[in-house]
């Protein structure tokens, strides 16, 4: 008696022409499987002026300026509970901006709070303007 062979299962495209691994996109793949170990790198965008200021992270104990990065933009001025003003700046070379005391960023960056602040002022009038 013979063995019985076995025939291989080809999928098949939309059109009905069978589908090899070398055929099949990557998209397709990683639409299929939604559990997969691929890293996203997806940047959000940052906004200027948030309303949506609930999720600051914690002021770092050794701040950007002294691991020697520079300002791309200052996003906000925020103060917390004791009354300490901070500023949200992004550093460059860093995915998530932080947050600076304003008396430092007043002796590293001078010349970028004037224009913030004019900037600042502009969107709040905006705001009360609506």
């Amino acid at each position: 008696m013979e063995p019985a062979t076995r025939k291989r299962k080809t999928p098949f495209s939309q059109d009905n022409k069978p589908v090899t691994k070398r055929t099949c996109t990557l998209s397709t793949k990683l639409t299929k499987s939604p559990n997969s170990t691929l890293i996203q790198t997806v940047k959000r965008p940052l906004k200027k002026f948030s309303s949506d200021l609930s999720n600051l992270p914690p002021v770092p104990a050794v701040d950007a300026f002294e691991r020697g990065y520079q300002v791309e933009v200052i996003l906000d001025m925020v103060q917390n509970s004791h009354k300490e003003q901070f500023l949200y700046i992004k550093f460059k070379d860093l995915h998530e901006p932080e947050l600076v005391p304003l008396e430092l960023a007043l002796d590293r960056v001078p010349h970028l709070l004037s224009a913030f602040y004019q900037e600042y002022v502009q969107a709040w009038e905006k705001l009360e303007q609506q």
